[in-house]
Order: structure tokens, then C-alpha cells, then sequence
């Protein structure tokens, strides 16, 4: 007749057999342990302690998208919110001071950061970093709960197109990468419509402001990138499903086709060129002047092969 401590240790093999089979585990840097080894049931829980705390030491994803002023990324922005359960929070940015003015300070009750500039409270910018790591913390932390993927949506053009001096590197990743894995994708769209739009619009708020210096900013910024996470907008607009599919995949996001049918339904800040809910260029109006003087431009013709060699 088999004693208790022998059923007591077979129960203990076979969930100890478990463990070790899990493909979670697998992935888990832990020492490994057999099953002569576990005595008792103490040596199990220190075991599974171990899995658990080698689990919970792994940093959480965070999902970030990139792209500057009039280059297409609101489309993009829409339809990535409308993939399943993602959450995509538009045009956030640690730092900048964008649209903010000190002198005329806006009704923003809901916005602590704002507020703290406009009351001149010293040493606002370690602040602001705090505030914003933690909002991010707990926002990310709440549609985890509920079952949905957080995305950001980083005002990208506010670090390179102002007057604001031109980082290294993304601040918001700088950021945020200690705490997270970083999973990041930049979209881009042919300079001269972009640049055409930015000037329609009275954007051009670097200096100089003229075509070689945008296309030299914007080469500045897409470098950061590896190849692989650059995606042309023009190449989304021809083939939404596949190229969406990709930046789903770079992204390690939910991907579904059916996002054609509902992005429209799906509101994000910056949409300053765009009305419909079709999936089409918006092409602008590019002059003759600036096409000829794009064909003597140095850092277009760069950003040209620079996209060529990506294929």
C-alpha cells in the first residue's frame, strides 16, 4: 500500500514537472533543479519563488511610434487604434513646451505638467519627468488590467523641427527605457509633401526653414531608427493591411484587417490634413520651384538612397 509521504512526494514530482515543461519557465533564466533534489515541500516553494521572482524582474513592454508633422501619421495613428484592444495615447512628449504659452496660460485643469509651468514652480523639467513616468506607470498598468495594449503616439516633431535643440536621441525613450522594453517604429512620407504641408500650414519653425535643412533635420531623426522599423507612408496608403500587418509585427501588437472598416471611428489629436475615413494620398500641391530645386538638393537626394538601400 502506498504510504502518504510517497503519494505526497508523487504529487510533488508531477507538479514539479509541470513547472520544469512550462514554456514560460523555458524562457526564464533559472537554475535548474531535479527531482531527487526537492526533499520537501519548502525546496518546492523556494523553487516556484524563484520562477516567479525571475518573472516579475522582467520589464514590461511599452510600444512607441514615431513620425513628424504632415507626414501621414494620424492615418497610421488611426488604424493602429483600431486593432484589437490596443489603447493609443496621441502626441505625448515629456517635455515640450510646444503650444504652451507662459504669458497666457490656457484653461487645462486635468493637465498637472501645464499647470506646474504656469505656476513657475522651480526646477519644473525633473518634475515634469516624474509626473509623467508615473502617469505612464499607471496608465500602462490599467489597460494591462483590463485585457488591452497601451501605445504611444510620441510628438516626435516637437524635438526636431523647432527652434528646441535637436536631441541624440528620442527623450521619451531615454525616458521610459529604463523601466520598459522599448518597442518602437518610425513612419515617414516623401519630403517634398510633407515640407509643402508644413509650410501651407505656417509650420516651419526651425531655421534656417528651408527645404535642405528640413530634409537635413529629418535624416537626423530617421538614423535612430534601424531600417527595418522605418515604414513609408506611401507604401501603407497602396498596401494597408500588409505594411500595418508589419509595424503590428515589429510592435508585437494584435493584428486584425478588419481595422479598414472602423479606424474612422477612432479620434487622435494632429489631424490637420485629414477628413475622410478613406485610406488614400493626400497629396499637396508640391511647386515647380521647390521640385527643382529638390533635384540639387544634397540631403534629399541622401534621404532618397538612404530609403532606397532600405528595400
Amino acid at each position: 500500500m502506498t504510504s502518504n509521504f510517497e503519494r505526497f512526494k508523487g504529487e510533488l514530482d508531477q507538479a514539479l514537472g509541470l513547472v520544469e515543461t512550462s514554456e514560460m519557465v523555458k524562457s526564464l533564466e533559472v537554475p535548474q533543479i531535479s527531482a531527487p533534489q526537492i526533499v520537501d515541500a519548502e525546496s518546492l516553494l523556494a523553487r516556484c519563488d524563484q520562477i516567479c521572482d525571475s518573472f516579475t524582474s522582467r520589464k514590461p513592454m511599452l510600444r512607441i511610434i514615431h513620425h513628424i508633422a504632415c507626414s501621414g501619421g494620424t492615418l497610421v495613428s488611426k488604424c493602429i487604434s483600431a486593432l484589437p484592444n490596443v489603447y493609443l495615447l496621441s502626441e505625448v512628449h515629456p517635455f515640450t513646451e510646444l503650444g504652451l504659452d507662459k504669458n497666457k496660460p490656457k484653461y487645462s485643469p486635468t493637465d498637472i505638467v501645464s499647470l506646474v509651468k504656469y505656476a513657475g514652480v522651480p526646477n519644473s523639467t525633473e518634475l515634469a519627468a516624474d509626473l509623467f513616468k508615473s502617469s505612464i506607470k499607471h496608465v500602462d498598468r490599467h489597460v494591462t488590467r483590463y485585457g488591452g495594449t497601451l501605445v504611444l503616439r510620441e510628438h516626435t516633431h516637437a524635438d526636431y523641427f523647432t527652434r528646441a535643440t535637436i536631441p541624440k536621441s528620442s527623450p521619451l525613450i531615454e525616458l521610459l527605457k529604463t523601466d520598459y522594453e522599448i518597442e518602437s517604429v518610425f513612419t515617414v512620407r516623401d519630403p517634398l509633401e510633407s515640407y509643402t504641408s508644413l509650410q501651407n500650414n505656417g509650420w516651419l519653425h526651425f531655421e534656417p526653414n528651408d527645404f535642405r535643412e528640413y530634409c537635413r533635420r529629418l535624416l537626423l531623426c530617421i538614423k535612430q531608427f534601424d531600417r527595418d522599423r522605418v515604414f513609408r507612408y506611401e507604401d501603407f496608403v497602396a498596401e494597408p493591411s500588409l505594411i500595418l500587418g508589419q509595424i503590428s509585427a515589429k510592435l508585437q501588437l494584435p493584428f486584425d484587417d478588419g481595422f479598414e472598416d472602423i479606424f474612422g471611428l477612432f479620434k487622435v489629436t494632429g489631424d490637420s490634413g485629414r477628413t475622410s475615413d478613406t485610406i488614400e494620398i493626400k497629396t499637396a500641391k508640391v511647386s515647380e520651384d521647390l521640385l527643382m530645386e529638390s533635384k540639387l538638393t544634397d540631403t534629399y537626394q541622401e534621404f532618397i538612397q538612404y530609403m532606397e538601400q532600405k528595400i
